[in-house]
C-alpha cells in the first residue's frame, strides 16, 4: 500500500539497508506482483470491509491475500 506512512516508511528502511532508493525498492516489489502494481489503501479497505460483511458468510476458514500476487521468493 504505497498510500500508507507506514508502509511507505518501512520501504525507505529497507531500501536503505539495500542501499537503494525508495523508488527502486518499490519497483522491485512491484515487478513481484501479477498486476505490476501495489494495491492501494482503498482496495485494502474494501477487501477487508466484504469479508466482515454478510456477503462473505460462506467463507470459512480463508486466507485472503492482498499482495496482487507478490511473487516473493
Amino acid at each position: 500500500m504505497p498510500d500508507s506512512g507506514t508502509i511507505d516508511e518501512v520501504c525507505g528502511l529497507h531500501a536503505k539497508a539495500w542501499g537503494i532508493s525508495r523508488e527502486q525498492f518499490a519497483g522491485i516489489i512491484t515487478s513481484r506482483t501479477h498486476a505490476k502494481r501495489l494495491p492501494s489503501l482503498i482496495e485494502m479497505a474494501n477487501v477487508a470491509a466484504f469479508v466482515a460483511s454478510d456477503e462473505a458468510s460462506a467463507m470459512t476458514g480463508t486466507i485472503v491475500n492482498l499482495s496482487l500476487g507478490n511473487l516473493d521468493d
